[in-house]
C-alpha cells in the first residue's frame, strides 16, 4: 500500500503545482489589469475634477456665491468619498478568494487521505467557507 501512496503523492504534489501556476498567472493578470484600469481611472479623475473645480471657482469668483460654491463642492467630494470608501470596502465579498480552487483540491486530497488512513491525517479537514482558517492550510 505505501508505493501507491508514493505514486499517489507525487502525482498530487505535481498537480498542485501545476494548478498554484495557472491560479498564480490567473491571479497575476487579474491584477494588472485592475491596477491598469484604476491607474487610469484615477488620472484621468483628478484630471476632470482639477478642471471642473477650477471652471467653478472661475464661474463665481467675481459673484456673491463664490463661497457657497466653494462650500458645495467640498460637501460633494466628502460625499464622493463616502461611497467611495463603502464601494471599496464591498468589493471582495463577491470576488472569490485567490487560490480558492487549489484550496479546495486540497481539502479534497486530505479528506480522500483521511478515509484511506485516518492515521496519517491529525485533523479531519474542514470544507466551506470557514476552510481557509483549518490547520492544514
Amino acid at each position: 500500500m505505501l508505493p501507491r501512496l508514493a505514486q499517489a503523492l507525487l502525482r498530487h504534489l505535481f498537480a498542485y503545482g501545476s494548478l498554484l501556476y495557472q491560479e498564480s498567472v490567473e491571479a497575476l493578470r487579474v491584477g494588472r489589469r485592475r491596477l491598469l484600469g484604476a491607474a487610469v481611472a484615477l488620472i484621468a479623475g483628478l484630471m476632470a475634477l482639477l478642471m471642473g473645480c477650477t471652471w467653478v471657482l472661475a464661474a463665481t469668483w467675481d459673484g456673491p456665491d463664490r463661497l457657497i460654491a466653494v462650500g458645495a463642492m467640498c460637501l460633494g467630494f466628502a460625499l464622493i468619498a463616502l461611497i467611495g470608501g463603502a464601494y471599496a470596502g464591498g468589493a471582495g465579498r463577491s470576488a472569490p478568494q485567490p487560490f480558492e480552487r487549489l484550496r479546495a483540491e486540497w481539502h479534497a486530497d486530505l479528506n480522500e487521505i483521511a478515509r484511506l488512513d485516518p492515521s496519517l491525517v491529525a485533523e479531519p479537514p474542514v470544507a466551506g467557507p470557514g476552510a481557509q482558517h483549518a490547520v492544514h492550510d
